[in-house]
């Protein structure tokens, strides 16, 4: 059960889990806190990064 209106569809699993009571300290296991692009693909995504606010892009 997560909190509601959380979308964890577009989270790594280890947020999505973090979203669940006692796996709030797995958001720093996320290993995908970065795009991964598709070599020789422009503008495609092998690994999309995480959507969890944890991981905010700082510019």
């Amino acid at each position: 059960m997560t909190p509601q209106g959380v979308d964890t569809e577009t989270m790594s699993p280890e947020c999505a889990l973090a979203q669940q009571p006692g796996y709030e300290g797995l958001h720093s296991a996320c290993s995908q806190t970065k795009d991964v692009p598709l070599p020789h693909a422009a503008g495609i995504l092998l690994v999309p990064r995480c959507t969890c606010p944890h991981h905010v892009r700082r510019r």
